[in-house]
């Protein structure tokens, strides 16, 4: 469910130059692809905690899967670029709704905070896949690169999701307000590191190949590899994080402070669009601080809100999915002022600094002795 999903984040940036040219519009325009999908994401967040409990997290994950495969296919279409936002949107909605019901999935099967950084470490690596295999793409597949290999990968998604068991949780969810859950104090603390890692991740690894290239004079395949970093690194990063939260609880906290510090750090880095090492350890630091936080994350939402987990991921990724629908055209503006995307790419660095002091409390991180609900196979 999570790779079936993750393959979309960040695949038009990888792009964005052939898809631009397609359809006569400026990287700004093409930046909507991303805001569009990211805003249906977002809208499906409301849904996500009823959906799970009236149909369970795998006939909801299966359902999104497929969403992703058939809009992604309709994108191909001759239409205009007004037709594939719309698709687009559609597309956005499964993605949501697939990854959180994966997580949802590893919640009913009584996963802690390891499970839930491996289930993250694949959604993630597969969007950093993406931003690596798509421009080298292009020359064969051109400007449908993006929307083919989108394509093809929720079908393979989908056949493996559809051979899992079914698991239904004992708790289940217990139909928490979205709205309540949006504003409690506790979630809120979760919501501003989830912002900064998953939102800035999604965001600077979006443009990050364009900075290169037009700011550091990189070519595009090398660009790709370097910006994959992002998000591969997740593939590390996030079971990291769980297994450290698992092993070390009572430094948990101070763990995920140093992550974000390393995220502004690599951003601010890579915004000078830096020679090849600097540039490397630039989307390292970053991938770091985007992959570490997840599954501490999610799994204390998860000891949170017990009778509401899926609701309480979908609230706290809201806010980072609001993020990105901002953040991923303002960036795209930034390569229009002086800097050439320097701009966006501090700014980022700064709201990393930010999401280190307002780091969660101890005692909502730390991973407890008591496991979290089991689940019965069906």
């Amino acid at each position: 469910m999570g790779a079936g999903a993750s393959w979309n984040l960040a695949n038009v940036g990888a792009a964005a130059e052939p898809v631009a040219t397609h359809y006569g519009v400026s990287l700004a325009t093409v930046g909507l692809f991303t805001t569009v999908l990211f805003a249906a994401e977002l809208a499906s967040m409301v849904a996500i905690g009823p959906l799970v409990r009236a149909h369970g997290a795998k006939l909801v994950g299966v359902a999104a899967l497929g969403l992703c495969a058939v809009g992604n296919l309709l994108t191909l279409a001759p239409v205009g670029v007004g037709a594939v936002l719309a698709i687009r949107f559609a597309v956005g909605a499964g993605v949501g709704l697939a990854f959180v019901g994966g997580t949802a999935y590893v919640q009913q099967s009584g996963g802690g905070p390891l499970a839930q950084g491996l289930y993250g470490g694949v959604s993630l690596g597969t969007g950093g896949a993406a931003v690596a295999a798509i421009p080298s793409l292009v020359d064969p597949l051109g400007w449908r690169a993006p929307f083919l290999s989108a394509a093809v990968v929720a079908f393979g998604a989908l056949a493996v999701a559809l051979a899992g068991p079914t698991v239904r949780s004992d708790a289940g969810e217990d139909g928490a307000g979205f709205l309540r859950l949006l504003g409690d104090r506790r979630l809120l603390r979760f919501a501003v590191v989830q912002t900064a890692a998953f939102g800035l991740g999604i965001v600077l690894s979006n443009w990050v190949v364009t900075l290169l290239m037009r700011r550091g004079g990189y070519g595009a395949e090398t660009a790709g590899l370097i910006g994959a970093l992002i998000l591969a690194l997740g593939i590390v990063g996030r079971p990291a994080g769980g297994l450290f939260a698992h092993l070390r609880p009572d430094h948990t906290r101070a763990f995920l402070v140093a992550a974000m510090l390393a995220g502004a750090a690599g951003s601010l880095l890579l915004g000078f669009a830096p020679p090849l090492a600097p540039a490397v350890l630039g989307s390292l630091l970053i991938g770091f601080a985007a992959g570490i936080p997840f599954g501490p994350l999610v799994a204390g939402l998860g000891r949170v809100f017990p009778g509401s987990p899926a609701a309480a991921f979908g609230a706290m990724n809201t806010y980072a999915l609001l993020t990105i629908v901002l953040g991923a055209p303002l960036v795209g503006l930034s390569f229009d002022l002086p800097g050439n995307g320097l701009i966006g790419f501090a700014a980022a660095a700064a709201y990393w600094a930010l999401a280190a002091l307002l780091m969660p409390e101890r005692a909502l991180l730390n991973h407890s002795s008591g496991s979290p609900p089991g689940g019965r196979r069906t």
